[in-house]
């Protein structure tokens, strides 16, 4: 490819219509052959020749002149081939031609009519290498001069063969012009293909080369070019050895194709980080081969999209960690080499199945892109937890699997899953929010001999939902009665399901009674009630009654606490309305309030439209949150209980003392009630402090303060000593129906008007 075609700017976009025609081009440059140009000085070198020719066999009555001008014209076809050749040069020269022959003939010396050889020289040559314009003018210039010499009487002959003569020269001198006008029509029209076909070349994102038989650069496009780093310019007429250093197998199969004479396919060429498939192939003019051609293609990003193909068949792309497929294999492989060494001191292979808790109701509530960094973290996490050569794999969602395969029984398995539990409870920073995420983890210890991978992940499976069963935040070990009951789990959340939604979940009722703070130690009865908690029930028709442990983290699991919550919030409401109307009494409700529903940005709002339909003052209900739940995302707990406190309603920490609470945000949280776990009161009146140490706290922010599972008459009257404001549990009343409630209450009426 010529330097010529790289100098031309390539960024105007110019339509086929506008493209330069030949007739264009022949105006705008003078094509003289190479050979012609190179030979033009030597014209002169011969007329001076034949002048000296002339000398020797005619009168030398002018040899000084004859000699003079041939003396001139070497030295004008000397400079010449010295490199003066520039079109005003070559006018130069002609134009001394045609002066000095002039002068010659016009001495009219013996042998004077000899130098009109000069004339007819001038007209035969240069047309075909003076500039076009001038060349034209040896037609008209030539001849003219010539018949000047008629009124000298030194044309040699007579007039009408002088004329004769000059328009012989004048024809000649067409003809020649007319020749040299075709010749450069048609390099013309070479030059404007090859610059096509040059211009075409340097679009084609396809790298072009051709390669004659020596194996030289005689065309390469832009594309080819980047394999060395060289502009095209510099490749041509060049070895291929000299310019291909850095991709010998470009060199090593042009030579095959040369040696062998049959094409070459599909070769892998690399050059830094960029990668090219590449062809060769003969180039034949008949059957005579004449080079070489080569087709090169960049398949850069072809290859780095099929790596991130075969990178996402088995990686997550979200945290980069093993997938599904990926662990699989591993596990097979491990399983085996267990199998294998089984016996002789081989590995023992532990599947441990991590699944966080509440992970939907987080990315429901920050976004997903808050829920994609706990992903992240947790993947982290987990990585830095195992040690290396086990795998920490993404399954999907928010499920993540760890193979260990450096454990020595389950126990260790156990080990390394609890400190997966307590990493996972350390406090992370998501979209500017303290987020604490917890994780729930089975794990099962592959049997000596066993092969099945897609079992050992069941079971790994089976023992995470036993951990979630049993209050999420532990671990779980696999037995084999967990296979017995994965049916029965899927019984067990399609019939709460289809309870949830025919409405079938009811609502019972536990009094919450005020304590007598005068010390006369007796057990308060009807009259003392201040209010009830509102408690889900469902009554199971195959099974009987299901306690609320068991499933309200499946509703959360499903998604269906929302309509759950709904439902009994609105039915406690309008109950608790009612014996309020009844009894004149202000009795309040307390509900129990999810960690989906805290998150839920409009819970407050639906709250505020119950209230309003049921007619329910907002200071009658009391919204129950526990500790954990508080803690997963305190800013976040903060401005929903800020909220819900802005509407009237009352809230309250339930089972405070069992989580995490930080005394410092404790100060700043808008809490009206702290609920004494009944894991406090169980050790009453043995252990009396932190029962005592939660009522001053409970007084220093000024909440009140509920004791719950009172179940014993010591356990009332320690709490009652110890200044706890209300109390509820077995010992003062079981929860009731609501029919049961309402007896309840009107017990306290009969007693008021005795």
């Amino acid at each position: 490819m010529s330097a010529e075609s790289h100098d031309v700017p390539t960024t105007e976009v110019v339509e086929p219509d506008t493209w330069p025609a030949p007739s264009d081009m022949r105006h705008s440059r003078t094509v003289v052959p190479s050979r012609l140009g190179a030979l033009e000085p030597l014209t002169c070198v011969a007329v001076a020749v034949h002048g000296l020719g002339v000398l020797v066999t005619a009168s030398t009555t002018f040899a000084l002149e004859i000699v003079s001008s041939a003396s001139i014209l070497v030295a004008l076809g000397a400079l010449g081939m010295l490199g003066w050749r520039a079109p005003w040069a070559v006018a130069t020269r002609a134009s001394a031609v045609l002066v000095l022959g002039f002068v010659l003939m016009a001495l009219r010396q013996e042998g004077s009519g000899y130098f009109l050889l000069w004339y007819f020289v001038i007209v035969s040559v240069y047309p075909l290498v003076l500039p076009r314009r001038v060349g034209r003018l040896t037609a008209v210039v030539v001849p003219a001069a010539y018949l000047l010499l008629l009124p000298l009487d030194a044309a040699d002959g007579p007039g009408p063969v002088a004329l004769v003569r000059a328009i012989a020269l004048g024809l000649i001198a067409m003809f020649v012009h007319a020749a040299a006008e075709a010749y450069r029509a048609a390099v013309a029209e070479k030059d404007h293909a090859l610059a096509l076909l040059d211009t075409y070349a340097d679009a084609t994102p396809v790298g072009l080369g051709f390669w004659d038989m020596g194996l030289r650069y005689r065309r390469v496009n832009a594309a080819l070019a980047e394999l060395t780093g060289l502009t095209p310019a510099q490749h041509l007429g060049r070895p291929v050895l000299d310019v291909s250093a850095t991709t010998p197998a470009l060199a090593l199969n042009l030579h095959r194709v040369l040696e062998t004479g049959q094409p070459v396919q599909d070769v892998e060429l690399t050059s830094g980080d960029r990668v090219w498939t590449s062809s060769y192939f003969p180039v034949r003019i008949g059957s005579t081969i004449v080079g070489i051609g080569g087709v090169v293609v960049d398949v850069t990003e072809q290859r780095h999209a099929a790596q991130a193909l075969a990178l996402s068949a088995t990686h997550d792309s979200l945290t980069g960690l093993p997938n599904r497929v990926l662990l699989g294999d591993r596990l097979d492989v491990a399983l085996g080499h267990a199998a294998r060494t089984a016996g002789g001191g081989g590995t023992t292979v532990a599947v441990l199945f991590c699944d966080l808790d509440r992970f939907k109701l987080i990315n429901d509530s920050l976004g997903h892109t808050a829920g994609d960094e706990i992903l992240r973290e947790t993947a982290r996490r987990l990585s830095a937890l195992v040690a290396a050569g086990d795998t920490v794999a993404r399954f999907g969602g928010d499920e993540f699997a760890v193979m260990c395969t450096h454990v020595a029984d389950t126990a260790e398995a156990t080990a390394v899953a609890e400190r997966a539990c307590a990493v996972m409870r350390e406090p992370m920073s998501v979209a500017g929010r303290t987020v604490i995420s917890t994780m729930s983890v089975g794990v099962t210890v592959g049997r000596p001999g066993d092969r099945d991978v897609a079992g050992v992940l069941r079971d790994a499976d089976l023992a995470m939902y036993r951990a979630k069963d049993a209050g999420r935040d532990r671990v779980a070990v696999f037995d084999a009665r967990l296979r017995a009951g994965a049916d029965h789990r899927l019984e067990f959340h399609n019939a709460l399901r289809h309870a949830v939604e025919s409405g079938d979940i009811r609502v019972a009722y536990q009094p919450v009674l005020a304590l007598d703070a005068s010390g006369r130690g007796d057990v308060p009865g009807p009259e003392s009630v201040v209010g009830v908690e509102a408690l889900a029930r469902w009554h199971w028709s195959e099974h009987g009654d299901v306690p609320p442990a068991a499933f309200i983290p499946i509703a959360e699991e499903l998604g269906l606490i929302d309509s759950l919550g709904d439902q009994v919030l609105r039915e406690a409401c309008i109950t608790v309305r009612r014996w309020r109307e009844t009894t004149g009494r202000p009795l309040t409700v307390a509900v129990n309030l999810s960690a989906r529903q805290l998150l839920e940005a409009g819970y407050g709002e639906a709250v505020a439209a119950t209230l309003s339909d049921v007619r329910l003052p907002a200071d009658a209900l009391q919204l129950e949150i526990t500790e954990s739940v508080l803690m997963a995302d305190v800013e976040h707990s903060l401005r929903q209980l800020a909220g819900l406190r802005a509407l009237g309603v009352r809230v309250a920490i339930d089972d405070f003392g069992t989580g995490y609470s930080s005394l410092a945000y404790l100060r700043d949280l808008p809490v009206d009630v702290l609920k004494i776990d009944q894991s406090f009161t169980r050790r009453l009146p043995g252990d009396e402090a932190m029962v005592a140490f939660v009522v001053e706290l409970a007084r220093a922010i000024g909440a009140t303060t509920v004791v719950e599972g009172v179940e014993t008459r010591a356990q009332l009257e320690a709490v009652t000593r110890l200044g706890c404001d209300q109390a509820q549990g077995f010992y003062l009343s079981r929860p009731l129906t609501g029919a049961a409630a309402s007896r309840y209450l009107q017990r306290a009426e009969v007693r008021s008007r005795r």
